[in-house]
């Protein structure tokens, strides 16, 4: 039953509030990403928190969110009110001892539902993600049947096998039925297969689906003892976290860290972890694109691809821009893009922009390799031959030297905004 601290209508009819404070003795603070609770008296004299009010349901009674952390409050300048239930609210630090005294800087009214969902799993997700390429290195090393993979348990090596052989090779991707199939598979959408009701396409996944693939190694290596947190190589890839806007960038192509592992133990936690990160950056992926603006569409993709004993990531971004800003043509019609980013090892990355309204079409070709823009250049000729046979009318086709930067017109997605 609604009440005065979840009614909605009073988010814009705050109460002035001047303090906040949490007893230090009292906090029985709630983790909702797995994270220790930290030190309250560790914050700072005049730093910023962002906070969320949440009310008991039964009794009213305050609480703070503030990052991943919930903190018992009371208001200490006398209005028995506050906040209302999912209030935003901007905190200064007054003072930290003997108890947390809290100034209310700013408010706004409660967040969305889906805008909270959202927020939440971003949170959570996106401190874990890690560059799949990490894992497809070793899963690739693993495959080559290694004498030191031999010393896995057979258990983990078949996991390993089912999703190593699960990946697409280059052959199927270059296939437009065998894309499309590909995409299907590639993990972005196994809960909504799952949600379908259709048990045998239900079943399917499971087998083909890389995500549940993945999800089935973890698992098999939790149950051999595996553990991600006491992996010990410190080998990174930094990679571009998942935007819906800016600069395409290809993932760089990683080197197989458990050929240098000296135990099966010390091998199963380096690959628990990285799969683990492979999954978060999965997750990252599905949530930025389950919330898109309007008119403009955008889905990211990323796509791990098998080529002989060798793995690489076709980063893919579809667009469609249903705004009418870009008719200039009055054909009515929506603009499309395809970009497509991919690290080719050796060679270096390969982009390519596809813009397409109705049936005019531009493409763009950029490499790191000048070698391979002069192979590019002379092929252009044959690629816009293809595209007029299939009725298409062709803008231009440009190979450039070197990897796009960004584009001035776009909004960079910023994912997260967590300030404590």
């Amino acid at each position: 039953m609604a009440d005065k601290y979840s009614d909605p209508r009073h988010a814009t009819d705050t109460p002035d509030i001047k303090f906040m404070r949490v007893e230090l003795g009292s906090v029985r603070s709630t983790s909702f990403a797995g994270q220790s609770t930290g030190l309250l008296s560790e914050w700072r004299v005049g730093a910023i928190l962002q906070a969320m009010a949440v009310r008991d349901p039964r009794t009213g009674e305050l609480s703070l969110n503030i990052g991943d952390l919930r903190y018992p409050a009371r208001i200490a300048s006398g209005d028995g009110t506050g906040p209302v239930d999912g209030e935003l609210l901007q905190l200064r630090v007054l003072r930290n001892s003997p108890v947390l005294a809290l100034e209310t800087i700013s408010t706004s009214a409660p967040a969305a539902a889906d805008d909270q969902v959202t927020a939440d799993a971003l949170r959570r997700y996106v401190p874990r993600q890690a560059s799949p390429t990490l894992m497809l290195a070793n899963l690739g090393w693993i495959a080559r049947g290694n004498s030191e993979a031999n010393a896995l348990p057979k258990a983990i090596t078949q996991a390993a096998a089912r999703l190593w052989q699960a990946l697409p090779d280059a052959a199927t991707v270059s296939d437009p039925k065998g894309l499309q199939s590909a995409i299907a598979r590639s993990g972005a959408f196994l809960e909504a297969t799952l949600a379908g009701g259709d048990r045998r396409a239900g079943m399917m996944a499971a087998n083909t689906d890389l995500k549940a693939l993945m999800l089935t190694l973890v698992r098999t290596l939790r149950d051999y003892g595996a553990r991600p947190e006491a992996a010990i190589s410190d080998s990174t890839i930094v990679a571009q976290l998942p935007s819906a806007r800016g600069a395409l960038a290809a993932l760089p192509t990683a080197p197989a860290t458990l050929a240098v592992l000296d135990t099966p133990n010390q091998q199963m936690n380096e690959l628990a972890r990285q799969t683990d990160g492979a999954l978060a950056r999965l997750t990252t992926l599905q949530v930025t694109n389950s919330s898109q603006d309007v008119p403009l569409q955008s889905m990211l993709l990323e796509l791990p691809v098998r080529h002989e004993d060798r793995a690489t990531v076709l980063r893919l971004r579809v667009e469609q821009d249903a705004s009418g800003r870009n008719q200039a043509n009055g054909s009515g019609s929506d603009a499309w893009t395809v970009e497509a980013a991919m690290d080719l090892g050796t060679i270096g990355a390969l982009h390519a922009r596809v813009s397409l309204q109705g049936q005019r079409i531009g493409v763009q070709l950029r490499a790191e390799s000048a070698l391979m823009v002069d192979t590019l250049s002379a092929r252009s000729p044959e690629l816009e031959s293809m595209l007029r046979e299939s009725g298409l009318e062709v803008d231009r086709i440009v190979c450039l030297h070197g990897m796009p930067v960004g584009d001035a017109g776009n909004r960079l997605t910023r994912l997260l905004d967590v300030r404590a």
